[in-house]
């Protein structure tokens, strides 16, 4: 049996998609998630790599060593940015777990979460864990790797693309502190008021302590309510693994 060898161009151009697929791979959302060996997310870049090929102009593949070189950093820089836009969305789903862990007094030393190597509060690495299952069962990882193919067909970066990225991540991060607040406000409504009332009871009778037992009525509410406000996860991964695509193919020019 013969393996048919591609032309140089097909094989300068898997090298450059395997190159911007490891740097999305180590950083992006739900792959940076889970702590894989660097074999298997080097095997994960490679298979993202056959698939973004075809959509690769030869054109585009330089064939010099200098041109080549400047290439793999230019790929390292698109994969990176790729991935920052990505989880600097995804991670508001966390951040507004840590919200509500901080207004329902479940202030516990914050565990470490196996997955993203990174101390989380209770609720917030619930939430976190959450969000990642809601992004696989969704089929919303199939959206983000069709977003990452489909940014090979842009301009790239230039440096006349440098305001429009900033402008991009600015945005971004402004996204991410709004839809935290978003997805945890209703949970922070009822706490806050729960904090109200109970201010109230201590002002009215002094003599009681109420103090006492605030804090495993607010924890016990605080619980409660995730459990209900759970509904709302659904459309919000959506939106953000959609506004995620959307920002990434916004910073390639597509």
């Amino acid at each position: 049996m013969t393996i048919p060898i591609p032309n140089e161009a097909v094989l300068f151009a898997f090298l450059l998609a395997m190159v911007r697929g490891g740097a999305w791979v180590a950083i992006a959302p739900p792959f940076s998630a889970v702590p894989m060996p660097i074999m298997v997310k080097a095997s994960v870049a490679a298979s993202l790599a056959m698939i973004a090929v075809p959509h690769i102009p030869s054109s585009q593949v330089p064939l010099d060593f200098n041109g080549m070189m400047a290439a793999i950093v230019l790929q390292v820089l698109i994969g990176s940015l790729l991935g920052i836009v990505t989880l600097t969305l995804f991670s508001a789903v966390g951040a507004a777990g840590s919200f509500i862990d901080m207004f329902g007094g479940i202030v516990l030393p914050p565990s470490l979460d196996p997955l993203s190597e990174n101390q989380l509060p209770i609720i917030g690495q619930f939430y976190n864990l959450l969000a990642l299952a809601l992004l696989f069962a969704s089929g919303g990882y199939e959206l983000l790797v069709e977003g990452w193919v489909k940014s090979f067909s842009g301009t790239g970066l230039s440096l006349s693309s440098l305001r429009l990225t900033s402008t991009v991540l600015t945005s971004d991060l402004a996204s991410f502190f709004v839809s935290a607040i978003e997805i945890a406000a209703p949970l922070l409504v009822v706490l806050f008021a729960a904090q109200v009332v109970m201010g109230m009871i201590a002002k009215a009778a002094p003599q009681a302590n109420v103090f006492l037992l605030a804090f495993p009525f607010q924890v016990g509410l605080t619980l409660l309510f995730v459990g209900l406000g759970i509904d709302l996860l659904p459309v919000a991964v959506t939106n953000l693994v959609e506004r995620a695509v959307h920002d990434s193919l916004t910073v390639v020019g597509v």
